[in-house]
């Protein structure tokens, strides 16, 4: 049985405080190319991703473990938005918090300041600090910056420099994936149109057994959001492309019963192949828009469109298709008519973007808008090991947003200088001051003796941009807690009563 604990004041900014700390510490280590690596529990990779190593940590004490998750949010909150500085958004966060916390007294008032006001301080400094870091940032204009970009974040030269020469063909608006291979080396595959987070209905369909997935080419496609219980509800509409010559079709829809991937295979073995395809998860119906723009045809909602109405003229046309059970690519005809419904398209997204409040919703539309116009490419990370793969791709999928992010708003001096540079600026009555420092001496602080950061070596503008925004906010919302109230197990409670359990 578990009882509620109250803490308040003091005792509970301590005790969160200590979790934080205890994050922080195990995080932060990993930074820089010198940084530690952590064996994570059950998958059995090793890795220095901050947000992947903040995501295991679990504290034994439950309000220690609330002070972790509310500096693990800074981490979550800057890998949504830009993909990449988890452990500087981590590092920045607790020594913004140690900095604040030493001018809050035991009433929680900050010598003549309340908690908000400090708050609203941290803020004020926050965007100044953002234009200073937006002054200094360097536009990319060579490949050669972007390239050294990625090497910077993958900490790999070979792999940083396949990510960032892929980037600089993709252009900047263009859309990198990381994904594993089984193959011994990483390669880049450019694939034009689209990509969804579904994949084939059954392994029966996948015609690249090595790969383990189905490859089509110019390929006729129904794309519907209903639920595929039977074929039924397509027959009408199977035998009108049967009769006109064509023996194979994709189904991509809602979902699948056993009963129709059963009459799937059914047909397959009479020689007409139904290809079946399962819907995007996430937003499904707007990303069937995504898919009818590049594919034409009609989309057939299940709110309001009728699958037994279906004629030939409402099939889509695929010249590519690969997909294996989790995800799925789509390239359509290159044409005047489907460049007319893709700039309509991206039309739409951009004014949803220039709507939109929420930093995560407009990453997905930039991505998703990103693709219509220039396709995707998809960074294949192999080796020979499987533990250095993880490693490895753990790195790519940072590196592929943080080159994008360089691309997009230029670069700063790497490895914490340019917070270091800022800092030096600032009066030494500002509560960032030293937390700006933080980056930089923990780096140096694993680094070789003697050892002097390179001109090449740069960061993202927009990565630390992010990452301090976040930072501030975790940070912000340590100074404004009064009090938790949590469960615990018996013991804990009889720990804070101050009495021995029975």
């Amino acid at each position: 049985m578990k009882r509620r604990v109250i803490l308040t004041g003091v005792d509970a900014r301590n005790e969160l405080a200590k979790g934080a700390a205890y994050l922080a510490n195990a995080v932060k280590a990993t930074l820089g190319p010198w940084g530690a690596n952590f064996a994570l529990d059950g998958s059995g990779a090793v890795t220095n991703d901050g947000v992947t190593i903040a995501r295991e940590v679990q504290l034994p004490d439950e309000v220690q473990n609330r002070g972790a998750s509310l500096l693990r949010e800074a981490a979550v909150k800057t890998v949504e938005e830009v993909g990449d500085g988890t452990t500087t958004a981590i590092t920045l966060a607790y020594a913004i918090y140690e900095m604040a916390s030493r001018l809050l007294s035991k009433d929680g008032v900050a010598g003549k300041k309340t908690p908000a006001e400090v708050v609203k301080q941290i803020e004020t400094e926050r965007v100044e600090i953002t234009k200073k870091l937006e002054g200094m940032a360097t536009p990319i204009t060579t490949e050669e910056q972007l390239i050294n970009s990625a090497i910077v974040s993958t900490e790999d030269k070979e792999l940083g420099t396949l990510i960032g020469s892929s980037q600089w063909k993709l252009g900047k608006d263009g859309y990198l994936l990381a994904e594993e291979t089984a193959e011994r080396t990483s390669s880049l595959e450019l694939v034009e149109g689209i990509r969804i987070d579904n994949g084939v209905g059954s392994s029966f369909v996948m015609n690249n057994v090595k790969k383990q997935r189905l490859e089509l080419k110019e390929v006729k496609v129904i794309q519907t959001s209903h639920t595929m219980k039977n074929l039924a509800q397509i027959q009408k509409i199977l035998e009108r492309v049967q009769q006109s010559g064509t023996h194979s079709i994709v189904v991509i829809a809602r979902a699948w019963t056993d009963e129709a991937i059963q009459l799937c295979k059914a047909n397959f073995d009479r020689g007409f192949l139904i290809y079946p395809i399962s819907a995007p998860y996430v937003d499904m119906t707007e990303r069937f828009k995504d898919l009818n723009a590049v594919l034409g045809g009609t989309f057939y909602d299940s709110d309001g469109f009728y699958l037994e109405d279906m004629q030939l003229t409402d099939l889509g046309f695929a010249t590519r298709i690969v997909a294996d059970r989790w995800s799925a690519s789509f390239a359509g005809l290159k044409d005047e008519n489907s460049q007319t419904r893709i700039d309509k398209r991206v039309e739409e997204l951009t004014q949803k973007l220039e709507g939109s409040k929420s930093d995560f919703e407009k990453r997905l539309l930039n991505e998703r808008i990103a693709q219509l116009k220039n396709g995707f490419g998809i960074i294949k990370v192999g080796s020979p090991s499987d533990t250095e793969r993880k490693r490895l791709f753990d790195k790519a999928e940072d590196a592929v947003h943080a080159v994008r992010a360089a691309f997009q708003e230029g670069t700063v001096k790497g490895a914490g200088l340019a917070f270091k540079e800022i800092s030096e600026s600032l009066p030494d009555t500002y509560i960032l001051k030293l937390p700006l420092l933080s980056v930089y001496e923990q780096i140096m602080s694993s680094a070789p003796k003697g050892f002097v950061i390179e001109d090449w070596v740069r960061d993202p503008v927009k990565v630390l941009r992010v990452a301090l925004e976040k930072a501030c906010i975790a940070a912000a919302s340590f100074a404004t807690v009064h009090g938790v109230v949590t469960e615990e197990f018996p013991q804990r409670l009889d720990e804070a009563l101050g009495r021995k359990p029975e």
